[in-house]
């Protein structure tokens, strides 16, 4: 019997790790590692509605510096690769479409240290790219195409440490992401070498994260959901061969990323 993806990063787990006292306080540090997730995004009503599900592995970066007074700052990155189903009610269905997840995001804040607690709340800037290749004919014929989404966001979050023992602590943070700014790219010349690729833009949702991790001095391992609620986007028309053809536009709509990470830090 397969084990499950998510239980993957377990194996990573070093048998032997020569124990070192970890602090609360925001360190200089690097962490490189991997992640397992099972992500779901779900738009539109009624006949229109379609959604696309699937499982990724990809790695993640972190580096964070401290500054003077407590404050600190830091950047982190993932790219996550996997094939996702597409199933619509008036489309019909498509497996094994390719999909990549990439972000980027630079944060700051301040430590403020409670005895065997920490508090920590922060801002900063994300980037989130979804790229999905639909390319192929789906159960009722129709033909698929290649989609990029981009979001712009701010975070607002708070980090809450708590001292396990000298050698380990656990790491909670709650976040609220705020869309700055939103594009759909449909590639529809995918379809017709005569279409234009329409551009919708999104200016209205936000997002929710939750991240629990056990961390040593040398590795950390932990969970994390994130949640993104976004309106429907403005419309685009398509052209055909330079004549206005259809209107194009992305519906409102949900995406759930539920998964697993194990990292390695480096001081």
């Amino acid at each position: 019997m397969n084990a499950h993806p998510l239980l993957f990063p377990l194996l990573l787990l070093p048998l032997l790790v020569q124990a070192q006292p970890v602090s609360l306080r925001s360190s200089d540090s690097s962490e490189l590692g991997v992640e397992v997730m099972s992500q779901r995004y779900e738009a539109g009503s009624g006949t229109a509605a379609y959604s696309q599900a699937g499982n990724k592995v990809g790695l993640v970066f972190r580096f964070t510096q401290a500054l003077d007074d407590n404050w600190y700052w830091g950047a982190d990155a993932r790219q996550s690769h996997g094939n996702i189903n597409y199933s619509s009610v008036s489309r019909g269905d498509k497996g094994g479409n390719a999909e990549v997840l990439t972000e980027v995001r630079i944060t700051g804040g301040k430590d403020y240290p409670l005895g065997t607690q920490l508090l920590a709340p922060y801002f900063g800037l994300g980037y989130r790219e979804l790229r999905t290749d639909l390319r192929g004919l789906t159960s009722t014929g129709d033909e698929g195409y290649r989609r990029r989404s981009q979001y712009v966001y701010l975070p607002l979050g708070l980090t809450h440490r708590l001292q396990l023992q000298a050698q380990a602590r656990l790491s909670t943070s709650l976040e609220y992401d705020l869309l700055l700014d939103g594009q759909q790219s449909f590639l529809l010349s995918d379809t017709d070498p005569s279409s234009n690729d329409p551009v919708t833009s999104q200016r209205s949702g936000h997002g929710l994260r939750l991240t629990s991790s056990y961390e040593t001095h040398d590795w950390s391992f932990g969970f994390f959901v994130h949640y993104w609620r976004v309106a429907a986007s403005d419309q685009a028309r398509q052209a055909l061969a330079g004549v206005p053809a259809a209107l194009v536009e992305e519906p409102r709509n949900s995406t759930r990323e539920v998964g697993v990470q194990f990292r390695l830090r480096f001081h």
